[in-house]
């Protein structure tokens, strides 16, 4: 029996975030600084005078004061109750004591998603045609079930592919709908979460690290441990990815003694010599699948594909790594002249918009 394993962060399906769909991340930053400081700070039972000193000032750069905010990236929701309370012969005050005073937040906009992107972000996933595809960057699973019933399996069916009647994302700690999932051939008989595993009174996981176990056979089953790590952006020491590669390390040595088949895959932000990763990559029997002698192309799975642009990964049990017949990486979605073709709808002029994505599809063939 073979299958084929997969993992593709989509960078969302119909909306994302347009903070974090400018030109370069490093543009986007500073706004997802603030909307996280912002949320932090409004989420604070009493707000002491620092408090709301630094409220109206991340509010006030980012022009939500005024009386008709025009902010392309934030805005400012208020339920119930009064934030503060603007005066005409004086600044702004803060009028809430804290967060029992009010209801609202602060909330990314999001941008539509281009339909050729989408179409090649499903494209991407039919030329790859895996039994089983972890998903990273998903809105939720309704938005997952849209996207599958809507464009995906059609393009399947043109095709005589196989359907996927499974699939399943559990909402995580990301408050800007960039969840991890799956989609499979295989049913997911059972799963758990993550989501509140601590370090200390920090949940440790940016998203979650669930578990999915796949009967891919009646008498075989694969434990999938889809994953998302801190962005280089919001984690520029490293300290958060590494205490994620650490925890996932600890998941998987308790799990390995009862299942011998377990995939830890999805998009970990680092590259294997960036320094955060070392407790997953060196401290473990994992193995990353392009670290295999079946795989001969470029290094990396981001953009141009260099080898610091090496971010997803499939990491295989021994069980697993022992099989494998074959790993390649899908980049067509992306556009790099200069390396590979691309589809033919995206070129310099349409490149922008009709990405599928800055990452491109890992997948890998296993005998089981």
């Amino acid at each position: 029996m073979q299958i084929r394993l997969a993992t593709f962060n989509v960078e969302n399906l119909f909306s994302r975030p347009a903070a974090m769909n400018l030109p370069k991340w490093s543009d986007g930053q500073p706004i997802l600084d603030a909307y996280n400081s912002l949320n932090r700070l409004l989420n604070k039972e009493t707000y002491t005078p620092d408090d709301s000193q630094l409220i109206l000032k991340l509010l006030g750069e980012l022009g939500l004061l005024e009386a008709r905010p025009d902010n392309p990236y934030i805005e400012l929701k208020r339920i119930r109750g009064r934030l503060f309370r603007t005066h005409k012969d004086r600044g702004p005050e803060v009028v809430a004591k804290g967060r029992s005073d009010w209801v609202g937040w602060v909330e990314l906009k999001k941008d539509a998603i281009a339909d050729e992107a989408i179409e090649n972000t499903a494209r991407v996933i039919a030329e790859v045609n895996p039994d089983i595809l972890v998903l990273v960057e998903i809105e939720n699973r309704v938005a997952l079930q849209q996207f599958y019933d809507q464009v995906l399996a059609p393009m399947q069916k043109a095709r005589g592919l196989k359907s996927y009647p499974f699939n399943m994302v559990i909402d995580g700690n990301d408050s800007r709908g960039i969840d991890v999932g799956i989609i499979s051939r295989y049913p997911i008989e059972s799963m758990r979460s993550h989501i509140d595993d601590k370090k200390g009174e920090k949940r440790i996981f940016s998203r979650d690290c669930p578990e999915y176990y796949v009967r891919v056979r009646d008498d075989l089953e694969i434990l999938i441990l889809p994953n998302h790590f801190a962005s280089k952006g919001s984690d520029r020491s490293g300290s958060r990815r590494r205490a994620q590669a650490e925890r996932v390390k600890v998941i998987y040595e308790g799990l390995k003694a009862m299942h011998a088949h377990i995939v830890v895959a999805g998009d970990m932000n680092d590259y294997p010599e960036g320094g955060s990763l070392g407790a997953l990559l060196d401290g473990t029997d994992l193995k990353d699948a392009m670290s295999l002698p079946v795989y001969h192309g470029f290094p990396g799975t981001y953009e141009h594909a260099n080898a610091r642009e090496k971010l997803d990964y499939l990491l295989l049990s021994p069980a697993l790594a022992g099989g494998v017949s074959a790993v390649d990486v899908e980049r067509r979605g992306f556009y790099a002249p200069t390396k590979w073709p691309s589809f033919e709808n995206i070129n310099k002029d349409t490149k922008d918009r009709y990405q599928a994505s800055d990452h491109h599809c890992l997948w890998a063939d296993i005998e089981l």
